[in-house]
């Protein structure tokens, strides 16, 4: 006999696993508390204006307690909203215009991952009477009455106060909740206090009191962008020094304004978003000014989390820190303190916008003094004018005399890769300093070993770098130079010295052992030659930043039902109030969800370079030259291929600094659904930054087209200390195996990654952002 019977589930054990799903920290409960209660004190705002709202929140210890004079609920709303997991009271007009920050309506879930007993008591504005409801997690259910609610008569201020019993393997102290609390309340304008500490009421816009200072040049403009329909107020303070920092209000998208301001400075890197000054989470957009500091618009949507913003809400960021990007460097380009700036100069290299660079400088001879751009031209005070690439002193002397001038460019990037376009527009001669060909060998004059070399450098040069016609000759050059790359009819010819030595020590390997004769050659060629083939390599064009798009598009294709399948924890909460998905469902989704975005590395899954890896530091590296790109941590470089090995290690380490591998020691791998997904864009040269904070390290890859971001975010559950944030570029050491892509753990967070337990593990997430737009 067939017999039914009902779906039933362990209340307690669910709710501790879709909290422990949504929310980072134990602390948590204490953000989600006070975000409830300062959204209900903006509501207040809006039919109160007299009163002195506050927040306070008390530890004591296993008992908390947060209470507000906000608007307070009304038994509807404690009924049917907050002890009703995704159903918000906030979704309306009256709350959007209030400014409120959540729309998710977690409710009670916020407080049952860690405590075993809640107490809500609320008074709502107007009216004169008081709710009282609690409810035990060990009695919860869904079938049946589990939450007592009572009300009495009383007039009292309108307000709401959380009782929470914390479990007993669990305590909260107040120095951590302090440190937890920090960032999303220090901006807030009311008071917000732990046991009696305030910790609010901190102002992060400093450009108020820094506009009378002597060293600063102040220039406030209305700003509007017809492709973006932007228009903005931006206040512009350049200092002597040559730092930026920026200021913006008054922000409107088309018709409709956005409620807030942001305040950025040049060098902080790190850029965070706030909803009405209520914290929500880092911003990663790429910046050439490595603009840091704070955006607080209304417009800004975070997860369900709080792990980080919305996808929109991080495009929107970026387009606007492109038009201010744009304004600075214009406002900056009428000041010579803007030859101080290195970011400046970044922009201008990797944007093209010459046409700003005239209060960059250069050196002139015999003068021996710096003149601007702007004052450049051919003939100076009745003087032919002449530049010059080199440091030879008798070629100086030569043309720097009483009837010409030299400009001599400078030894760095990228300054001199713009002195030297600006010169080519300004038609000024060149002293030519170019090495020349003495010799050219012919094959029959070739070494076996030497002719191996030319059809391996031919190879890797069509197989990793797209360039389809190429010639190497072995010559003999002048000025020492160990090699010629140009071009000729569309076809790229490398002129190769015979007697360099690291040639020399590539063809040693082809006579000592064949089998590691490919990977010196691969190698050879990144570290080498591609600072000089760069601009003959297709990836760095539009049209090489099309093409990867189109490949990256079909990968995108290929997985999008699986990642459908996976979706998120928004969709997941909407789907279970819309009754798409009934609560089975919901947990099992959740659960493949976690794994999906957990990334774990076991004690045996350490190695080293040397082993795994092991051609790379079996070649020996001659030092680079100074003026060489690869050596400038803001330009696209190829990644390091090694694909002829295969590891199962997720973190390297090496025994001591290598050049080959920019002195870096330790190695991450990424994620083997990035690996399949977006190998294609590592496989082209890029640029690397890193951005760290709170919980969060944060990659980010920009193509050699600066057009396809990629970004690539590590949660730790381990929060950073408060003194560990920070950012910077670095020289591009992404390496590739058969199997792995590694990139760089920087000194400062290598002790992030050292397992003192068996195995370690963190959150992942990473996302493209595609530009196209001139």
């Amino acid at each position: 006999m067939e017999e039914k019977i009902k779906f039933q589930i362990e209340a307690e054990k669910v709710l501790k696993l879709l909290s422990n799903d949504i929310y980072d920290s134990p602390y948590a409960l204490l953000r989600e508390n006070v975000q409830n209660a300062y959204d209900a004190i903006l509501m207040r705002q809006q039919k109160d204006s007299i009163f002195e709202p506050q927040i306070t929140i008390s530890l004591n210890g296993q008992q908390i307690s947060i209470s507000d004079n906000g608007i307070g609920m009304t038994k509807e709303t404690v009924t049917n909203n907050y002890w009703k997991a995704g159903s918000s009271g906030k979704n309306n007009a009256e709350a959007r215009k209030a400014g409120v920050v959540g729309t998710f309506g977690i409710g009670a879930m916020a407080n049952f991952g860690i405590c075993k007993h809640l107490k809500v008591e609320t008074h709502f504005w107007g009216e004169n009477y008081t709710i009282i409801s609690d409810a035990d997690k060990s009695t919860l259910s869904v079938t049946e009455d589990c939450i007592s609610i009572t009300s009495k008569e009383e007039q009292r201020e309108s307000g709401t106060i959380i009782y929470a019993t914390l479990d007993d393997d669990c305590v909260l102290n107040e120095s951590s909740a302090i440190q937890y609390l920090a960032p999303y309340v220090q901006y807030l304008k009311i008071p917000v206090t732990i046991n009696g500490k305030i910790i609010s009421q901190k102002a992060y816009n400093i450009i108020a009191t820094e506009v009378t200072n002597s060293n600063i040049i102040s220039v406030s403009k209305n700003v509007s962008d017809v492709n973006t329909t932007f228009s903005m107020n931006m206040q512009i303070l350049n200092y002597t020094n040559g730092t930026v920092r920026i200021y913006i209000n008054n922000l409107s998208l088309g018709s409709n304004v956005v409620q807030g301001d942001m305040y950025l400075e040049q060098g902080k890197n790190l850029i965070y978003g706030l909803r009405n000054n209520f914290g929500l989470a880092a911003i990663p957009v790429n910046s050439n000014f490595n603009l840091g500091g704070i955006v607080n618009l209304s417009i800004l949507q975070p997860t369900a989390g709080r792990e980080a913003l919305s996808r929109e809400s991080i495009e929107f960021v970026s387009k606007i820190i492109t038009i201010i990007e744009k304004n600075i460097a214009e406002e900056l380009s009428k000041y010579e303190i803007a030859d101080s700036n290195r970011n400046f100069l970044s922009y201008i290299y990797s944007k093209g916008r010459y046409d700003l660079a005239g209060k960059i400088k250069i050196q002139i001879r015999p003068a021996n003094t710096q003149i601007t751009f702007d004052t450049v031209a051919t003939k100076i005070s009745d003087k032919d004018i002449y530049y010059y690439t080199g440091s030879d002193s008798q070629t100086i002397e030569q043309y720097a005399n009483e009837n010409s001038s030299l400009l001599i460019l400078s030894g760095e990037n990228p300054r001199r890769s713009i002195q030297q376009q600006i010169l080519f527009q300004k038609q000024i001669p060149q002293i030519p300093d170019s090495p020349s060909i003495i010799k050219e060998y012919s094959t029959s004059e070739l070494s076996s070993a030497e002719f191996a070399l030319t059809l391996r450098i031919i190879g890797t040069l069509k197989d990793d770098y797209l360039i389809g016609e190429s010639k190497v000759v072995f010559a003999d050059i002048s000025h020492q130079v160990p090699n010629i790359v140009s071009s000729n009819n569309n076809i790229v010819v490398i002129y190769l010295s015979k007697t360099s030595g690291n040639i020399l020590q590539v063809l040693k390997i082809y006579k000592e052992d064949a089998r590691l004769f490919d990977g010196f050659v691969k190698d050879f060629v990144r570290n080498h030659l591609y600072p000089k083939l760069a601009p003959f390599v297709p990836s760095s064009t539009r049209q090489g930043a099309d093409a990867l798009y189109r490949i990256l598009q079909k990968n995108k294709e290929l997985y999008t039902i699986e990642y459908e399948e996976m979706g998120d924890i928004e969709a997941l909460m909407k789907d279970y109030v819309d009754g798409k998905k009934d609560l089975k469902e919901i947990l099992k989704i959740s659960s493949n969800q976690q794994k999906a975005h957990t990334q774990i590395v076991d004690r045996n899954q350490i190695g080293t370079v040397e082993q795994e890896l092991s051609t790379i530091i079996n070649q020996s590296v001659m030092p680079k030259d100074k003026n060489d790109i690869s050596n400038d941590a803001t330009m696209a470089i190829p990644p390091i291929k090694i694909l002829s090995n295969e590891t199962s290690k997720k973190i390297l380490k090496t025994e001591s600094q290598y050049p080959q591998l920019n002195n870096f020691t330790s190695f991450l791998a990424l994620s083997d659904k990035i690996f399949s997904r977006q190998l294609d864009f590592f496989l082209e040269p890029h640029t690397t930054k890193i951005i760290w904070g709170m919980h969060k390290i944060l990659y980010i890859f920009t193509h050699a087209s600066s057009r396809i971001t990629l970004y690539y975010e590590i949660e730790l559950k381990n929060k950073l200390s408060d003194n560990q944030t920070g950012g910077k570029s670095i020289p591009t050491t992404t390496i590739i195996s058969k199997n792995r892509l590694f990139v760089p753990i920087i000194p400062e967070l290598i002790s992030h990654f050292d397992i003192q337990q068996q195995s370690l593990s963190f959150y992942v997430r990473y996302d493209l952002i595609i530009d196209f737009k001139e």
